[in-house]
């Protein structure tokens, strides 16, 4: 599987400019393919998924972590308002990267998930973790790290039997939801700045240069991203079709690839595309992709049983 796998990535040959061309694999670690799904109802597939992931953390240990992007998966969560026999109560609801701005303001993550979704679940107060308006007065560099600091802190008040954590210290969330950018950043982890290879250990990364503004903005790291028992990336829009084309095309250090979670053999990361941001991938990917969407569309997981358990 991973010889096929090789020939397949080989075909395609990074493309010049925006998105940035990939270029090698991070050193010591393995390419992994993610499971890509062309879905004709994205939102609909990423409420599922969702819930699913909760189901399965609250049986292993009792409660769920999720970590959140912005933008339209917040429209999409709102879906899940309705889903019937979700427990609220147990879930713990953080974000991957935040802006720093007032929860009233158009560019905060918080802000578009309270309207569009939190106001209409009875998730605890005391269980969302939202960044502090209090910090997010000025703007630089001592306003990032502030900020960042204090986010951090809160997320490592979150007790382990709801946010365990790993053997090196690192939050385990039990699921990542993230979009993409069409240059592949993740988070606020752009390609090309340091942060993207920050080792500290730090869980929470202040940037005070975002290329995408506002410029001030705070960030789960990447090891952080890859401490998660799950991921999930989900991208709609021809303005990520060349992006995914990109990333797919072989070894690759876009953010976006690097975005692996724990276990990527056992629990591969999930990409959610509609047709529009697969539209130029090879038709041989595209075909088994579009399988794969039309196969949880329909409500087939196809998840082996040996699989459901949590993974570390």
């Amino acid at each position: 599987l991973e010889s096929k796998l090789a020939r397949a990535l080989s075909l395609l040959a990074p493309a010049p400019g925006p998105p940035q061309p990939c270029a090698s694999q991070a050193a010591g670690m393995a390419p992994a393919a993610p499971a890509v799904e062309i879905c004709e109802k994205p939102a609909d597939r990423v409420a599922a998924l969702v819930a699913q992931a909760a189901d399965r953390a609250i049986g292993a240990h009792g409660a769920f972590s999720i970590a959140i992007a912005g933008g339209s998966l917040v429209n999409m969560l709102g879906a899940m308002a309705d889903m019937p026999s979700v427990d609220w109560s147990k879930w713990h609801v953080a974000w991957v990267d935040e802006r720093c701005v007032a929860h009233s303001h158009s560019d905060s993550n918080f802000g578009a998930a309270r309207a569009a979704w939190l106001s209409k679940v009875p998730i605890p107060a005391d269980q969302i973790y939202a960044i502090s308006e209090r910090l997010c007065e000025g703007s630089g560099e001592s306003m990032a790290t502030k900020s960042a600091e204090e986010y951090e802190q809160r997320l490592r008040g979150i007790p382990e039997a709801a946010l365990p954590r790993t053997a090196a210290g690192l939050p385990a969330f039990d699921l990542l939801l993230l979009g993409f950018g069409p240059d592949g950043h993740v988070c606020s982890l752009f390609p090309g700045h340091p942060l993207l290879g920050d080792e500290s250990g730090r869980w929470v990364l202040p940037i005070w240069d975002s290329p995408k503004p506002p410029a001030e903005r705070i960030t789960l790291s990447m090891p952080v991203v890859n401490a998660a028992s799950e991921v999930a990336l989900v991208g709609t829009g021809s303005g990520k079709a060349e992006v995914v084309k990109t990333a797919l095309a072989g070894e690759c250090d876009l953010p976006m690839v690097k975005a692996l979670g724990a276990a990527p053999a056992l629990r591969p990361p999930v990409w959610v595309l509609d047709a529009a941001a697969g539209a130029l991938l090879p038709e041989g990917l595209a075909a088994a992709a579009r399988k794969r969407g039309a196969a949880r569309d329909a409500g087939d997981e196809g998840v082996p049983k040996a699989k459901e358990k949590r993974l570390r």
